[in-house]
């Protein structure tokens, strides 16, 4: 199976040797990225493919010719209407509680179907959504018979579609142990299914383009990539938030500041405890609540800007205060509790 790569890596490996930058094509990406899901190639190889991606920087072509090959793989499930997929990473948040999922318990409670597609952290990355669905909610699941039973109970549901994968096992135990988060980290938030609303985070820098390109050549026509706090798709409460979202197919810059929607704080959210997980899970309680702090602010915009996704003829503004109505009347808090139960 380590004769199959070898050509590829001989192909590849000039990005860090000195000679040309060679950028796959993205039939290239898709055929090379199913052979390592397929378990082809050794460790090694694998390690030295992802650390040629990462010095390079991957190109849009390559991100959707990887997921093309990763989607292959994964029975989606059936989703409602006008549903939005909520795609993070294992990336997590290292300095401030992840709101993903007080967010999207607004959006879902304010009458917007939510799948919240989520997974553990790296094991040298920060706090997830699905850490705290874990924490919160129950174990994460990679059925979608068990993500379309979860709809048949509400408007809100979260999975994990690399779980059960043991090629995707292999890539991320790779991502720890070498400690390079890259193309495999950043496909799983194109792992969405076909013609859904996708969210998704990107870095701060000219990656921003990138995912845009990638989530339009992957034939989403409403999608939004949003560059929030941490690397994650939770905005500032201080700054401006910037990103992509595509309408209908056509692409449009993203701004958004809170006092756009009359929030107006001092700070951002950020931990103030060694026990992110336990923090994380308080905070987001308190959100759910309704108290009055950043995090409501930032969850509330994060929200708003899930519940655009699926109102796209809608102001970002009353969105954010559809949000606020479904935590003010405690709708959000019941339907997150429901998990629990």
């Amino acid at each position: 199976m380590a004769d199959k790569i070898r050509p590829w890596l001989k192909r590849i490996t000039g990005a860090i040797t000195g000679g040309r930058t060679y950028n796959l094509s993205e039939s290239e990406a898709q055929e090379l990225f199913y052979l390592f899901l397929d378990g082809a190639g050794t460790d090694a190889q694998l390690a030295v493919f992802l650390s040629v991606m990462r010095s390079k920087g991957t190109t849009a072509e390559e991100l959707v010719g990887a997921a093309r090959a990763a989607r292959s793989r994964i029975v989606f499930p059936q989703l409602p209407e006008s549903c939005v997929v909520v795609a993070t990473s294992r990336l997590g948040k290292h300095t401030a509680p992840p709101l993903g999922l007080a967010a999207a318990a607004a959006a879902a409670a304010a009458g917007v179907p939510v799948l919240l597609q989520a997974s553990p952290r790296l094991r040298w990355g920060g706090l997830t959504p699905g850490d705290l669905w874990q924490e919160m909610c129950s174990p994460l699941t990679g059925d979608a018979h068990h993500v379309e039973s979860m709809f048949d109970n509400g408007p809100l549901a979260c999975w994990n579609p690399t779980i059960y994968d043991d090629g995707w096992q292999r890539l991320q135990r790779i991502e720890d142990e070498t400690l390079l988060r890259g193309i495999p980290d950043v496909v799983t938030k194109l792992l969405v299914p076909d013609g859904s609303r996708a969210m998704s985070a990107a870095v701060p820098g000219p990656v921003l383009g990138i995912a845009a390109n990638a989530q339009e050549s992957l034939q989403h026509r409403h999608a939004l990539i949003v560059q929030g706090f941490d690397g994650s798709i939770d905005p500032s409460t201080l700054e401006t938030t910037r990103g992509m979202r595509i309408v209908d197919g056509v692409k449009a810059p993203l701004r958004i500041h809170p006092g756009d929607v009359a929030l107006f704080e001092s700070d951002e959210p950020h931990f103030l405890s060694d026990d992110h997980l336990k923090e994380a899970a308080d905070v987001t309680h308190q959100v759910l609540l309704g108290v009055a702090s950043p995090a409501l602010s930032s969850t509330l915009l994060s929200a708003g800007l899930m519940i655009s996704l699926a109102k796209p003829n809608d102001s970002v503004a009353s969105c954010v205060a559809l949000a606020g109505a479904a935590i003010r009347s405690g709708a959000a808090q019941r339907l997150l509790e429901s998990f629990r139960d």
